[in-house]
């Protein structure tokens, strides 16, 4: 039995699928012929015959239907539209599947987007909002988290006033109202009105997990004076990546051990990305998830020698793009991060005859992707 949730929030189709298996739950965003997924499973124990959804999952009275679905009295019909989504959604799945999920083949167009989590995005609006064809104002810091010690710069631009216009620019580092810094302002080289921010290190030692802080910035041209501001996070850390370990093959997967210190035990993530050495090239995203129960641990990265063909690289590699988090866990149930000192390790690589030629199989991906083909044929 399918049931359909129309989010307030996102544009997004949600198919609840009652199984044996539990309630399977796949997200399909309708927007611009865009198709993503994403999957739960909730581990009730329901039959197959089972027509009843908990009412903790789904609340009953929120339901609506989404353009290409059909109430009937068995559940719900879909059309020839929405039968499409589904079976793209499916094939994108079963792609997905060969790899697993701690172990995925970056392509190079989703490397800023999906596997750089640190990015700063830059914040571009017209000097008068009012009007749109207004020089464009623009801030971005060189990245979006900063941990004591951090050096915060920034790059600011004026687009759309000619070369011969003056300008000047000051910022300043605002929380909750106080100034922290100013910055030291550098015309850039590489064109007209645009300028560096440099703050320096951060060394704000009082804050107890994170803090908002405002790069509040004042542009100043044609007479007129326009503020902007950009905001950047300042993470207190409790864990820190201490040194990588040389690689090794283990039947079909490279491992990679990251040894970390922490002041609080418990259940900590580390994500990284593996590139080719020479070429630079981002290959996979790896992640690694463990228990540590002392002040020190190891956490082991490993990746999956179908994905290392997939990518076309036996190596040598080189490990960057690293950030550790403790998870919610008591006794604060927040998120707190850990700091990587060093922006790269190497990682010795290895041809692809020393692993067992062992393709990887997700059983219950499989069945999840057979599912969505049923619903789109």
């Amino acid at each position: 039995m399918n049931r359909l949730i129309r989010s307030s929030r996102f544009n997004v189709l949600s198919v609840l699928t009652v199984s044996g298996m539990g309630i399977l739950s796949y997200s399909v965003i309708n927007d611009s012929n865009e198709i993503s997924v994403s999957q739960s499973f909730y581990p009730e124990t329901i039959t197959e015959n089972s027509m009843a959804l908990k009412a903790s999952t789904v609340k009953q009275e929120n339901l609506q239907l989404l353009p290409g679905v059909e109430k009937t009295e068995e559940g719900f019909n879909f059309d020839d539209s929405m039968k499409l989504k589904l079976r793209k959604v499916s094939a994108a799945y079963e792609e997905q599947a060969k790899y697993p999920s701690f172990s995925i083949p970056i392509n190079p167009e989703e490397l800023k987007s999906k596997y750089l989590p640190d990015i700063s995005v830059a914040n571009d609006l017209p000097a008068n909002l009012r009007d749109p064809e207004s020089p464009t104002l623009s801030i971005e810091t060189n990245k979006l988290r900063y941990f004591y010690g951090d050096r915060l710069t920034a790059t600011v631009q004026i687009s759309g006033l000619s070369d011969n216009e003056n300008s000047a620019v000051s910022a300043r580092l605002v929380s909750e109202g106080d100034v922290l810094a100013r910055a030291t302002v550098y015309r850039a080289e590489e064109g007209a009105h645009i300028y560096e921010l440099d703050f320096s290190e951060l060394r704000f030692d009082d804050v107890d997990w994170k803090q908002e802080f405002t790069v509040d910035t004042e542009f100043q041209f044609l007479g007129q004076s326009y503020q902007r501001g950009k905001s950047i996070e300042y993470l207190a850390t409790i864990a820190r990546v201490e040194d990588v370990s040389p690689s090794e093959v283990q039947e079909d997967y490279l491992f990679i051990p990251v040894h970390i210190s922490t002041e609080k035990p418990g259940y900590h993530r580390l994500r990284a990305n593996l590139y080719e050495s020479d070429s630079g090239n981002p290959l996979l995203h790896l992640r690694a998830e463990e228990t540590i129960n002392g002040s020190s641990g190891t956490l082991t990265l490993k990746a999956h020698v179908t994905a290392l063909i997939e990518a076309g690289s036996e190596g040598p590699y080189q490990l960057r793009d690293i950030s550790l988090k403790r998870l919610p866990s008591k006794p604060d149930y927040i998120t707190e991060f850990g700091r990587v000192d060093q922006s790269a390790f190497g990682v010795d690589g290895y041809s692809f005859s020393e692993y067992q030629d062992k393709p990887y199989v997700n059983e219950k991906a499989k069945r999840i992707a057979s599912e969505l083909r049923r619903l789109g044929s």
